[in-house]
């Protein structure tokens, strides 16, 4: 509680005490470029601006005019083996699997001189996704490949004896989004700026097949299931927070 409190104090103390430079115009249009992260108080959490982790910058072309776009890059991996070298049956058992994900948005905002320090605008933004998963089992000199998804095994008790169920995670997409924003940004400083967004918009993602290569020794050759979903999300966009950005 401390902690929340002691925040609040200084984003009041930058907000109503923080002299900032004389200036004609409103501060970005001194710079063309801009980044920021996105700051909660309420739990102190500092994190990439938006929902997707991604990497945000802007780039003013005029007093009015800003392109913005945003990526993500994310890599997953983990290697497990396990090896038996004496008794009558040994064997060497592993898992390899991996993930990659690349999303790129791209969008343009309207700015409007309402002072030198307050600068709300309008804008749209467009984005696209991919993932990209596999996952390898070996055993002993066989292996199965399973590409679009990572292959978990877990046990349930139903109050008489165990069941193994299997189920796939890190399941690999395609998405596309959409969506109309508005926001502003209040400058504390020539490159110092708070600020909020929200906006309404969409987003589908059409997840991948499971396609699986087994070799024909291979212990546990069954079938995959055939998997095959999609979703749609139509509605508001908020971001819990307050961002933080600068220009350079």
């Amino acid at each position: 509680m401390k902690n929340i409190l002691s925040i609040i104090l200084f984003a009041l103390f930058l907000t109503f005490f923080l002299q900032a430079k004389a200036q004609t115009s409103p501060a970005h249009y001194a710079k063309g470029w801009g980044t920021e992260l996105n700051f909660n108080p309420f739990n102190g959490s500092l994190s990439l601006n938006n929902a997707s982790g991604q990497i945000k910058v802007r780039k003013f072309l005029s007093d009015k005019l800003a392109l913005r776009a945003a990526i993500a890059i994310g890599y997953k991996s983990g290697n497990d083996k396990e090896k038996q070298s004496y008794g009558t049956s040994p064997y060497e058992t592993t898992i390899k699997k991996n993930s990659l994900l690349t999303a790129l948005n791209l969008g343009m905002e309207k700015h409007f001189n309402v002072g030198n320090r307050l600068s709300p605008y309008l804008g749209f933004e467009l984005g696209f996704g991919l993932k990209k998963s596999k996952e390898e089992f070996g055993y002993n000199d066989t292996k199965k490949t399973i590409k679009g998804g990572w292959q978990t095994t877990s046990l349930i008790y139903n109050g008489q004896y165990y069941t193994s169920q299997v189920n796939y995670e890190e399941r690999g997409f395609i998405s596309q989004s959409g969506s109309i924003l508005t926001g502003f940004d209040y400058y504390m400083d020539d490159h110092f700026y708070v600020g909020y967004e929200f906006g309404f918009g969409y987003e589908f993602i059409k997840y991948s097949k499971l396609q699986a290569t087994v070799d024909e020794n291979f212990p546990n050759n069954s079938a995959l299931p055939d998997l095959d979903s999609k979703t749609w999300e139509i509605g508001p966009q908020l971001l819990n927070g307050i961002r933080i950005g600068y220009n350079f």
